[in-house]
C-alpha cells in the first residue's frame, strides 16, 4: 500500500519548524535579532508541535482503530508504542547525561528517573516542566495519550471511543478548575501539565480519523502538501502581525490549533496524483522526523561550536541554515543506523490482522484500504 505522502511531508515540515525555531533562538544568544523574528520562531515551534499532536491522534485511530474489544489489544498497543518511542528517547537522555557529566555538571537521580519514565517535573521550583532532554516534554503528553488510548481498547469500539473523548475533555475540564483556560502560560505543576488543553489536539486527530473513515476520498487530484504549506503560512503571517504576543492568547491559540487540524485533514482526504520529486524528498524528511525532533538540539550546539571555530561569533544569518542542515544529517544517520535497527530488533513477531488490512506505524504512514476507509463506526 502507498504511503500517505502528504501526511509524511507535513510531519517533516512540522519537525523542521521546531528545528528552525530552536536554531534561531540559539543564534539569538550571540546575535541580535529583531524581537519580531524571535516571536516568529516561537510561533513556528508552537505550530509544529500542534501538528505533531494532531497527526499522532490520527495515526493511533488508524493503526489500532479496529482493535477495540479484542483480547490483549491494550498490551499489544502499548508494546508497539514503547518500542517506537522509548529506545531513541532513552538514548538521547543518556547522551544528555554524559554531556553534562563531561562538563563537570551534576545530574539529579530523581530528575533522571522522572525523565526516563515520562513523569513531568519542574527543572527548578516553579520552573517549566521539562525532562533532561528538553524537547521530551511533548513525549510526556504522548505517553499519557497512549495510556488513555490503550485503556479504552478494552471496550467495544463505540464505547471505547466515547470514553477516549470523555477522558481527554474531562482532564481539560478538571485542569480548568486549577488554571483558567485563558492562562496559556506553560504549566508549572503536574496537575496543570497533564490537564493542559493541548491534549485536545490528540482528540482532534482522532476525530479526523473517524470522519475520514466514513467519507469517500476526493476523486479530483489535489496537492495536499501545497495546501498545507499555504494554510500554515497564511495563519503564521496573520498570527505574527495581528498580535505578536507570547504566551499566545487563548483565541489565537485555538485558531492555530484549528488550522493545524484542518491542515492534517486536507492531507488525509485529498487524493494525490503522481508524487513529485519534492514530495519524495519531503516524505523522507517525514521518515526521520522523530530522530530529527529528538536530536536536533545536540546537532545545533555541535554546529555552533564548529561555526565559532571556523568563522568566529560573527552575526551571520546562514548559521540558521547550517544548523538545520547539520540537524538533518545527524537525524538521517541516527534513523538509519539506530532507530530502524532498534525497531527490527525489539519488535516481536505478531499475528497478522484479520483480513487484508495492514497497519502503518509512525515511521511510515500508509493509506487505508477502501473497505476499511468506508467502514461504519461500530
Amino acid at each position: 500500500m502507498r504511503k500517505l505522502v502528504a501526511l509524511q511531508v507535513l510531519r517533516g515540515i512540522a519537525a523542521s519548524m521546531v528545528v528552525i525555531d530552536h536554531s534561531i533562538l540559539r543564534h539569538a544568544e550571540w546575535h541580535d535579532y529583531p524581537a519580531i523574528v524571535e516571536v516568529a520562531a516561537q510561533y513556528s515551534g508552537t505550530l509544529g508541535v500542534a501538528v505533531f499532536f494532531v497527526i499522532s491522534g490520527y495515526i493511533m485511530i488508524h493503526t489500532a482503530g479496529d482493535q477495540f474489544g479484542q483480547p490483549g489489544a491494550a498490551l499489544s498497543f502499548l508494546r508497539k508504542r514503547i518500542i517506537r518511542i522509548v529506545p531513541l528517547y532513552w538514548l538521547a537522555t543518556l547522551l544528555e547525561v554524559a554531556l553534562r557529566l563531561r562538563k563537570g555538571g551534576a545530574v539529579d537521580p530523581h530528575q533522571l528517573l522522572t525523565s526516563l519514565f515520562f513523569i513531568p517535573q519542574p527543572v527548578t521550583e516553579g520552573d517549566y516542566m521539562r525532562p533532561l532532554v528538553g524537547v521530551g516534554w511533548t513525549l510526556n503528553y504522548e505517553m499519557v495519550f497512549y495510556c488513555i488510548f490503550a485503556a479504552t481498547l478494552i471496550f467495544r469500539r463505540t464505547v471505547g471511543i466515547t470514553l477516549l473523548f470523555a477522558a481527554l475533555v474531562g482532564l481539560v475540564t478538571l485542569g480548568a478548575l486549577y488554571k483558567p483556560l485563558d492562562d496559556t502560560s506553560p504549566p508549572h505543576t503536574i496537575i496543570g501539565f497533564w490537564t493542559d488543553p493541548i491534549i485536545l489536539l490528540f482528540a482532534a486527530g482522532v476525530a479526523i480519523g473517524l470522519a475520514t473513515s466514513v467519507i469517500q476520498r476526493r476523486q479530483t487530484i489535489v496537492r495536499p502538501v501545497t495546501v498545507s504549506c499555504l494554510l500554515l503560512l497564511l495563519y503564521g503571517t496573520a498570527f505574527l502581525f495581528a498580535h505578536g504576543a507570547y504566551p499566545i492568547p487563548l483565541a489565537w491559540q485555538a485558531g492555530g490549533w484549528a488550522i493545524c487540524a484542518v491542515t492534517v485533514a486536507v492531507c488525509v482526504v485529498g487524493r494525490q496524483g503522481k508524487t513529485t520529486l519534492s514530495e519524495k524528498a519531503g516524505s523522507k524528511l517525514g521518515d526521520i522526523s522523530y530522530a530529527l525532533y529528538l536530536y536536533h538540539f545536540f546537532a545545533i550546539v555541535a554546529a555552533e561550536k564548529a561555526w565559532w571555530f571556523a568563522l568566529g561569533k560573527n552575526p551571520s544569518l546562514p548559521f540558521v541554515g547550517a544548523a538545520y542542515l547539520v540537524s538533518i544529517a545527524a537525524a538521517y544517520a541516527i534513523h538509519h543506523l539506530i532507530e530502524t535497527k532498534a525497531g527490527r530488533l525489539l519488535t516481536p513477531r505478531v499475528a497478522q490482522i484479520e483480513g487484508s488490512i495492514r497497519h502503518a506505524d509512525d515511521a511510515g504512514i500508509q493509506a487505508i484500504p477502501r473497505q476499511h476507509a468506508t467502514a461504519p463506526l461500530r
